[in-house]
């Protein structure tokens, strides 16, 4: 028998904290994901890449009005434990683009914001997907790429300044229109 949840009963408890409020919230929603760029090829000896297998990020946004387009590129270098004697692991590097559309009330620079600070956080579980299912299919024993801290990597992005963000001229609209 399944128990139903009072409504009363989060707000009457003192751990609990009213996020429903404007300031708590940017009121972005995600339009639409999709892949549009992706390159696969096996590393050879002679590419003289590292032995370590790593990836890495980065942002760049489109900003315009109350919308944006925001890019993850994400890059993998993937180094297997295979015998072979050619191929020492692959490189994978891609793209994801998400729009994201605000309410009337936000400018370009709050949107800018959200940009800088939230793509990653949206994007790389369809990174991280994506980069698991192409490598699996390389016949490899591939384990997932590791679940990451979004903020801690974010903030690592911005200081080493992979994060662009272009908030496009509303001038150009008026003229044309």
């Amino acid at each position: 028998m399944m128990s139903t949840i009072d409504q009363n009963d989060l707000s009457q408890d003192n751990r609990a904290v009213d996020v429903s409020t404007a300031e708590t919230q940017y009121r972005v929603q995600c339009d639409d994901v999709r892949l549009f760029s992706s390159l696969l090829r096996p590393l050879m000896d002679e590419d003289g890449e590292q032995e370590n297998s790593r990836f890495s990020f980065k942002i760049s946004a489109f900003i315009h009005n109350n919308e944006a387009q925001s890019q993850l590129e994400t890059q993998v270098v993937y180094v297997t434990d295979s015998e072979s004697d050619e191929i020492r692991g692959y490189f994978l590097r891609f793209g994801f683009l998400a729009k994201f559309i605000a309410g009337d009330k936000i400018n370009p620079e709050e949107m800018s914001d959200f940009a800088s600070l939230y793509t990653l956080s949206i994007l790389w579980p369809y990174a991280r997907e994506y980069a698991s299912d192409q490598l699996r299919r390389t016949g490899e024993k591939f384990i997932s790429l590791p679940i990451i801290n979004p903020q801690v990597v974010t903030e690592h992005l911005i200081e080493e300044d992979l994060v662009e963000i272009i908030i496009l001229d509303n001038s150009s609209d008026e003229e044309t229109g």
